[in-house]
């Protein structure tokens, strides 16, 4: 997948032998950072010199907890949509007692998973599930439900050496109910932007105010492409639904859309028929990359 945007010059790091002078590496952006990328690229022969360190990997991983995105909300001002962190389970049972239909998430979790309605648990398994989830991860979160879900779209953004936040442009896509990805659409960003407003938000005046909290937030502490989901329903907008800290889906839909004159929705497929004009990478194992065409 990293070839639909990979530029001339680039190399790319793949399962068994990639063949590359790592000499030449000055830079490396792996879809997200993690202990176990820079072990990759170490192992290919990287330099040191040229990855983040243990430290700062751990700090871009704190700043990947769903409370960054209540910060970020503070930073614009939007606080009261801000999600609750809760560390005890009892408080969990009580919030969804005196506010029916939270939604809590999993402090580090994306795409969906790890995210499910308080109210489709009786008192006791929703105690078991959030003590769950705080043994593990310390906290949870939650926040309140939307009402009438129009749209799911993100607001694409890059932050270059030395902290400057970038926007790159929007991201339309799609998830089941409880909000697992399915799908992003891959169009030009005039035609994506119009669907934004059809669904009678405009999310345009953020733009600026976003990129000075992300500068803030993060600081030095990361570089390279990062995605901020939001959501348009019947209430308005919320402009900040989850931070993802990586490369998106967005981000490759942005990079397909260069490379395409027809709406289409990329998705992921996995042990499905695919058409081979419509299948832009496939792997043994049954999963694809799909277009197929939609209408916007």
């Amino acid at each position: 997948m990293p070839l639909l945007w990979a530029e001339p010059g680039d190399a790319v790091l793949a399962p068994g032998e990639s063949e590359f002078d790592s000499a030449e590496v000055d830079r490396c952006a792996p879809w997200g950072w993690s202990l176990d990328a820079r072990r990759q690229f170490l192992n290919a022969g990287v330099s040191e010199a040229v990855l983040p360190s243990a430290e700062a990997i751990e700090r871009m991983r704190m700043l990947s907890h769903r409370r960054s995105s209540v910060e970020l909300l503070r930073l614009i001002g939007m606080e009261e949509l801000a999600a609750r962190e809760m560390t005890d389970p009892d408080e969990v049972v009580e919030a969804e007692r005196q506010t029916p239909g939270l939604w809590l998430k999993s402090p580090w979790s994306c795409s969906g998973r790890g995210v499910f309605c308080a109210s489709s648990l009786s008192p006791e398994a929703l105690r078991s599930r959030a003590a769950g989830i705080i043994h593990r991860q310390g906290s949870v979160m939650a926040e309140r439900g939307l009402k009438g879900k129009r749209l799911d779209f993100a607001a694409l953004y890059t932050v270059a050496e030395g902290g400057a936040v970038g926007f790159e442009g929007w991201s339309v896509f799609r998830a089941e109910e409880r909000g697992v990805y399915t799908g992003n659409l891959v169009a030009p960003q005039d035609r994506l932007l119009q669907t934004i407003l059809d669904a009678g938000v405009d999310p345009r005046p953020l733009i600026g105010p976003l990129a000075e909290a992300l500068a803030t937030l993060i600081g030095n502490d990361y570089t390279g492409p990062l995605g901020i989901d939001m959501m348009a329903h019947e209430e308005g907008l919320h402009p900040c639904i989850e931070l993802n800290l990586r490369r998106t889906m967005g981000h490759v839909a942005l990079a397909v859309a260069g490379r395409t004159t027809r709406p289409s929705l990329l998705g992921w497929q996995l042990n499905s028929s695919v058409s081979r004009e419509n299948c832009l990478i496939s792997h043994p194992n049954g999963f694809s990359l799909t277009l197929t065409e939609t209408n916007l």
